[in-house]
Formats: structure tokens, C-alpha cells, sequence
């Protein structure tokens, strides 16, 4: 069976995001908020960042798949739609990259005071059914098509679609990392 770029891509998408699920669960909080090392962040930070980065890349992809003509628009994400900082504390708008914490320095991300792993697990299965949702709203055609990105810089669905995957994997790679400094089982795919 042939499948397209697209099909591939949305299937990976789904793999790489039950993977990650998958690698913290067994986790207890004290684990997942570990940092082996000041400048190595904790498990439960990684699940956290690839998250909100799941709401921003969702939010982003709003306007191409509402057929909007105005592809710099961007949709709701669940983060603030939800109320979900203020419940965790969290002023708006949030540190790092667009609020996702890219680019915090080890200290400041540190500092986050991040909730318990049920509630960040929750909101990563939310995020990541949302913009599994998205993609999935994308046929052949979409993918190739051009479109703003979460940087404002115009390039092709499936080409963003390829980077939001690659990224879930690096920190995939980075938490299975951690669980094995910590003693633990550390792969994803036994």
C-alpha cells in the first residue's frame, strides 16, 4: 500500500505523540520534576514545552483548516481558551518563544512552578488530540500549500507539519534520556 506525504506525516504524528505519552507514564511527580543536572530540564518541563508547543502549532494551523483567507490569523489555543495558566499560576503572556519556553534560560525554566504530572499529562493528551485533529483536517492539496508559521515565516503545511514532529522527538529522545540517569527504563519502543 502506497501512502501519500501526508499520510506518513499524520501517522507519525500520532506515533510520536502516543510515544511520548507512553515514556512519562509510571512517572511519579518527584521523577518527572527531577533535573539530573542544572542544566539538563526535567521530564516533566520536556512534556510541558512539547505541550504548549502542540496548542501554538494547533492554534497556527486554525486558519487553513477553517478555509480562512487570511493565513496569518490564528485560532484559539487551549492554554488561555481554557483558563488553564491562570489555573496554574501563570502570567500572560509567558516566558519564552511565543509563551512555549523555548529559549528560557536553565534558571528561569527552573523557577517555573509547573503542576503535577496528572495535570500536565492532561493537558498534553488535550493538545495533542487538537492538533492531531488539525493535521488531520489537511488533505494533499493543504499540505503543500503555503501558510504563515508560528514565526510568521511563509512556507509549506507539510514542511511545518515535518518540523512539530522532529521536535516532539528530540525531547521524546531527551526524557527517555532522563529516565536513565534517574535508573529507570529508559526507551520508548521496547
Amino acid at each position: 500500500m502506497h501512502l501519500s506525504s501526508y499520510a506518513i506525516a499524520l501517522r507519525r504524528l500520532m506515533r510520536a505523540n502516543a510515544l511520548l505519552l507512553e515514556i512519562v507514564t509510571g512517572l511519579y511527580d518527584e521523577q518527572a520534576s527531577r533535573w539530573p543536572a542544572p542544566t539538563a530540564p526535567s521530564a516533566k518541563w520536556h512534556l510541558w514545552h512539547v505541550s504548549r508547543w502542540s496548542d501554538i502549532v494547533q492554534s497556527t494551523l486554525f486558519p487553513v483548516t477553517n478555509g480562512e483567507s487570511d493565513l496569518s490569523n490564528k485560532g484559539p489555543e487551549l492554554w488561555e481558551a481554557l483558563g488553564i495558566a491562570d489555573e496554574w499560576g501563570f502570567m500572560i503572556p509567558m516566558p519564552g518563544k511565543l509563551g512555549g519556553g523555548t529559549g528560557l534560560g536553565n534558571e528561569e525554566a527552573a523557577n517555573l512552578e509547573l503542576p503535577d504530572m496528572i495535570r500536565i499529562v492532561g493537558y498534553a493528551r488535550s493538545t495533542f488530540e487538537l492538533c492531531e485533529m488539525r493535521f488531520s483536517q489537511i488533505d494533499e492539496g493543504l499540505f503543500e500549500s503555503d501558510f504563515y508559521d508560528w514565526d510568521g515565516v511563509r512556507l509549506q503545511v507539510g514542511e511545518a507539519m515535518f518540523g512539530h514532529i522532529s521536535h516532539i522527538n528530540r525531547h521524546l529522545g531527551m526524557i527517555e534520556a532522563i529516565k536513565g540517569v534517574l535508573g529507570l527504563e529508559g526507551s520508548a519502543t521496547d
